[in-house]
């Protein structure tokens, strides 16, 4: 009888480390899954529970959130605001015929 008890724990424990495993790799699938989506910066996305991950999934939005709000204003700062003036242009341009412009557009003059 102690046997077929020793029999019917192993297997017990056996179905429980197997049921551990399946919830441990679904935990990573959802971890992985959820760090793929946009708008959010995925090294910032963890934890070992659905709740730990979703829990990190604000702070991951906010990086990115920050992140891209700075790299915008960078942007913005460099780009001049209307239509910047032409520089290098050639003395007298506006006398030559059409035909003379067009070839020294195509020059890169």
């Amino acid at each position: 009888m102690e046997d077929e008890q020793g029999k019917v724990g192993d297997e017990v424990e056996s179905r429980i480390a197997a049921a551990e495993a399946l919830a441990s790799a679904a935990v990573t699938r959802y971890r992985e899954l959820v760090a793929s989506g946009q708008g959010l910066v995925a090294e910032m996305v963890r934890g070992q529970t659905i709740e730990e991950i979703d829990a990190s999934v604000e702070g991951a939005r906010k990086a990115y959130e920050e992140i891209t709000r700075r790299v915008t204003e960078q942007i913005e700062r460099k780009v001049p605001a209307g239509n910047p003036a032409r520089s290098g242009s050639v003395a007298g341009v506006e006398y030559l015929k059409p035909e003379a412009k067009i070839a020294l557009g195509l020059r890169g003059k």
